[in-house]
C-alpha cells in the first residue's frame, strides 16, 4: 500500500541572510560585497507547489504570524501559524542562530499533518528550492536497507566533522517529530551552541541513550573537530551508523538557497570528504564543557553546584585551552616541514 507523503515549507517568508554562493565569507565581507539579502520566499514556495505538489498528499507551510501579509495565498498549500521564540544571540555573527525558530515551526506542521494521517513527512524551507522527487526516490531505495525503519534521511551526514546538515530532513512523521521533540527538549537548553552537533546530541540523548550507554556528561563536548573523547565520538559514531543516512549528494549539489547555488567547493567538501580526519581521543577532562553539564544536572535534576565542580570547570577548561595551542602549534610546525 502505498504510503500517505506529507510537505512541511518551513521559516519566515522574509528571508535574512548570506546567498548559497556567498558561505564562507567573513560578516564584514558580506556587508562590503552585498552578499546579505532580503530574499521574499513567496514565489519559490508557489514554484514548489506548482512543480512537486502532485507528490504530496498534504503540503503545511510554517510560518510566523508576524510574517504573514493581507492577501499571501498559496493554492495547494495550508498555512500553519505560530509566535515567534525569538533568535539566540551568537557573539561575532551577522546575525542570530534560528535553531529554535525552526524546529518550533516544523514541529507544528508536523502536528498538522499528523492529523491528516500522514506516515511520510518531507521538511524543507522556504528559501531553498531542490528537486523533490529526487529526494523522495533516494529516501525509499535506502530506507527499505535499513534496520532502523524511523532511521532519517538528511542533506549531508559527516562524520569527519560531526556534522549534520538540516536544509531538509524525509522519514517517517514519527521520527521527525520525535526528533524536533529532542532538540526543543528540557526547557531548550543547548547542548552545544552548534546546530548541526546539537541535533545529534539531543537526539541521541532522548531517543537512544540506553543503546548508546556512555554517561550523561559525554553529551557535553565543547568543541568536536577541535578535540573529542571516547565516549562522546560513540555517541556520534552510533547516530551516524543507525540514525542518519545520506540523500543523494546531487540533490544538495542543484540546491538553491535564497536564488544562487552553493559554492561548488562547499558541496563537494561535503559530499565527498567523508572520512574522519582525527582518529586520537583525547581526555574527557579536556574536551567536555564541565560548565554546561553542570548547569544542566542543576536545572533537570536540582544537583548542586559543588566547590569542586567549579574547580573541574576551571583547570579542565584551561586544559582545552592548552591542548588548543599545541595543536594549532604542531599544525604550523607540520605546514613548515612540508
Amino acid at each position: 500500500m502505498k504510503k500517505k507523503i506529507g510537505l512541511v515549507i518551513q521559516g519566515p517568508l522574509i528571508s535574512k541572510g548570506r546567498t548559497g554562493d556567498k558561505m564562507h565569507q567573513t560578516p564584514e565581507q558580506l556587508r562590503a560585497e552585498g552578499g546579505l539579502v532580503e530574499y521574499d520566499c513567496r514565489s519559490n514556495i508557489n514554484r514548489i507547489i506548482k512543480e512537486f505538489g502532485h507528490l504530496f498528499d498534504y503540503i503545511v507551510i510554517s510560518t510566523e504570524f508576524n510574517h504573514l501579509r493581507e492577501g499571501d495565498v498559496f493554492p495547494g498549500a495550508e498555512i500553519v501559524l505560530g509566535s515567534d521564540p525569538g533568535g539566540i544571540k551568537q557573539e561575532g555573527h551577522y546575525k542570530d542562530n534560528n535553531k529554535f525558530r525552526q524546529f518550533l515551526s516544523t514541529h507544528r506542521g508536523l502536528v498538522e499533518l499528523e492529523k491528516r494521517g500522514i506516515e511520510i513527512v518531507v521538511k524543507t524551507r522556504t528559501d531553498i528550492y531542490l528537486d523533490f522527487n529526487k529526494l523522495i526516490e533516494s529516501y525509499f531505495i535506502q530506507i527499505n536497507d535499513k534496520k532502523n525503519k524511523k532511521a532519517i534521511g538528511a542533506t549531508v551526514v559527516h562524520p569527519a566533522t560531526f556534522l549534520l546538515h538540516d536544509l531538509y530532513f524525509i522519514s517517517s512523521l514519527t521520527a521527525l517529530k520525535e526528533f524536533c521533540e529532542s532538540i526543543l527538549g528540557f526547557d531548550r537548553f543547548e547542548f552545544i551552541p552548534s546546530v548541526h552537533r546539537e541535533m545529534i546530541l539531543k537526539h541521541a540523548y532522548k531517543e537512544y541513550k540506553e543503546k548508546i550507554n556512555v554517561p550523561d556528561w559525554a553529551y557535553f563536548p565543547i568543541s568536536p573537530p577541535n578535540g573529542i573523547n571516547a565516549k562522546t565520538r560513540a555517541i556520534f559514531d552510533y547516530m551516524f551508523e543507525n540514525v542518519y543516512f545520506d540523500l543523494d549528494p546531487k540533490i544538495f549539489e542543484n540546491t538553491l538557497w535564497r536564488g544562487t547555488y552553493f559554492e561548488r567547493e562547499h558541496v563537494t567538501f561535503l559530499t565527498q570528504s567523508k572520512t574522519a580526519r582525527r582518529v586520537y581521543n583525547i581526555p574527557a577532562f579536556l574536551s567536555i564543557d564541565w560548565d554546561r553539564y553542570f548547569y544542566f544536572k542543576l536545572q533537570t535534576e536540582g544537583r548542586e553546584i559543588t566547590f569542586l565542580d567549579k574547580a573541574k570547570v576551571k583547570i579542565g577548561r584551561l586544559g582545552w585551552n592548552i591542548w588548543n595551542l599545541i595543536r594549532k602549534l604542531g599544525r604550523k610546525v607540520l605546514s613548515v616541514v612540508r
